[in-house]
Order: C-alpha cells, then structure tokens, then sequence
C-alpha cells in the first residue's frame, strides 16, 4: 500500500506537523486502519475515499495512536496536499469533505506555484473551567499561578472535541513549560478535554505572531507539533474577547520540537457566531510503501 508523509503548516517550505496520509483508501474495518496508521508511525494519519456515484462526498478519516479523533486540522491540511500532488490538481478550488462529525468545507488556493489550504471549523463552543481545575492546572504544566495571562482566563472550548486554551504571561515560560502527562491526563479525562492549548500573546505587540504549544495525552501524544484545530479556537476567543468584527492572526507552534510551522487564522462574527477559517502551507516529505498482511 502506497501512503505519504506530509508536513502540514510549514514555514518557509520548512518544518511543519509530520502526518500520514492515505489516499483511495479500502473498504478496511476500523481496526486495520489503526494497524496502518500504527505502520506510518506518525502521530496522526489520514484516510481518503474519493467520491463515487454512491457516494458523492470525499470522505475523510483521522486515527492517532490512541484511536480514531473526530476531525484534524493539520490532517485535512495534508490530506488535500496529497491530493494535490498525486492528482495533478491545480487552480482555485473550494470542495465540501465528509469528516466523522459532519460536513467540512476546505478551499484550496493556488497562486504563483504556492499552494495555500483553508479549513473552515465546525462552529466554536466555549464554556466555563470551574476554579479548582483552574488552580490545578498551572501545577501539572509545571509553571506557578502567577505565571497564567491574567488578562485572558482560561477557557474550554470545541470544534467537535473540548480543549483547554491557556494563556502564559511570557514566552520564556511557556518554553520552560514541562507537564506532568499522567496527571494532565487524568485532569482532561475528568473534563472530557483531549487536551490543553497554551499560548503567549505579546501584550505590547498584540498583532504579532503568536506562539503555542498543544499537550494531548487523551489521543496519546503528549506535544503535538502543532494543532490547528486549538488554533481556530484561540482565534475565535481572542475576536470574542475583543469585540471586534473579524480578526487574523498566525500562530507559531513546533518549534522546541525541530518542527517550527505557522496556522493561520481567519475569523469574523457571522448570524450571532464565529466562522473560522485555520490553513496555511504544505510539502510532502516521503512516499513510502507499506507492506500490509490483509
């Protein structure tokens, strides 16, 4: 079986999230597609049927080592970067893909031989994080209380999956930062979180680019090189936060993992709710062939 190796949210056609992708995928049951995804070794893969006549959506599929994820920025990103290449697409293009929790729209950007790919987010909920989690958690991310953004409570918010989003007073801590993943674990469990999102926003500089890192013990990865997803909703929080119509920012991540991308964000209010748009640029690292005993 014939799979890619994608870096998705590069940077300067560098770095970027590492992802499988499968392209024409069979008729697998589930488990055998864990097996696969088990095969590439990444941290997340893709799976693509194409439309047919029966079918006439894209379906998409996104397994981490620890199971099946509802959606996936940076594997939609990579999945449609393959498609890309290995189709010999070209131009504009703006196409609908059926992810496990609904309909997605992707728009795919072609100008002067760069390719920019945008993922529109399933509406953003955000709710409240009750006090005694909020006073847990700068514990088990190895930091002090007084070392949060206090200009920006922490929150949970969800495209589909809960995340903690998590402000940091300064860039040094937020480098510095070493979790506890049993116990962060255990914390996001209890809060049916996938994980914690932190971020520093440079308060004297608030339109520059920011920078976060993405911890994920509940999917079985405790860093993720960068997740777009928690990006949209970080988006979404700050234009909630600051009463304005729309908003665009570029957030840094993966860069203490050799890995450093960019996401960009677009979101603006519309009928009383945030449509978010995450994207940014791809390369395809390998092709690899996977020998498959079924």
């Amino acid at each position: 079986m014939k799979a890619y190796k994608v870096a998705a949210f590069t940077k300067a056609d560098s770095g970027g999230s590492p992802t499988g992708v499968v392209l024409n995928t069979p008729e697998f049951p589930d488990e055998q597609l864990q097996f696969i995804a088990d095969q590439i070794g990444l941290s997340h893969t893709a799976f693509v049927t194409e439309p047919t006549a029966e079918s006439p959506l894209l379906r998409i599929r996104f397994f981490c080592p620890a199971g099946e994820i509802l959606n996936c920025g940076h594997g939609t990103i990579a999945a449609h970067y393959a498609r890309i290449k290995h189709f010999n697409l070209q131009g504009k293009q703006v196409l609908c893909q059926q992810a496990k929790n609904g309909i997605q729209q992707v728009e795919i950007v072609d100008q002067n031989n760069r390719v920019a790919l945008f993922l529109k987010q399933d509406p953003i909920q955000f709710s409240t994080v009750d006090l005694a989690t909020v006073l847990r958690l700068p514990e088990i991310l190895g930091i002090n209380q007084d070392e949060l953004d206090g200009n920006l409570p922490v929150v949970m918010a969800s495209p589909g999956s809960n995340r903690f989003l998590i402000g940091i007073s300064s860039l040094s801590i937020l480098n510095q930062m070493n979790p506890d993943f049993d116990q962060l674990k255990i914390l996001c469990q209890q809060n049916h979180a996938i994980g914690c999102f932190a971020y520093y926003l440079d308060p004297l500089n608030p339109t520059a680019d920011m920078t976060a890192r993405m911890f994920a013990p509940v999917i079985g990865i405790n860093e993720d090189v960068i997740n777009g997803n928690s990006s949209g909703c970080l988006g979404a929080y700050l234009l909630q936060l600051s009463g304005q119509h729309s908003l665009e920012i570029r957030i840094r991540q993966g860069h203490l993992l050799h890995q450093e991308g960019m996401v960009h964000v677009k979101v603006k209010r519309t009928d009383g709710h945030f449509e978010t748009f995450i994207g940014g640029e791809a390369k395809i690292i390998e092709e690899i062939s996977l020998a498959i005993p079924f």
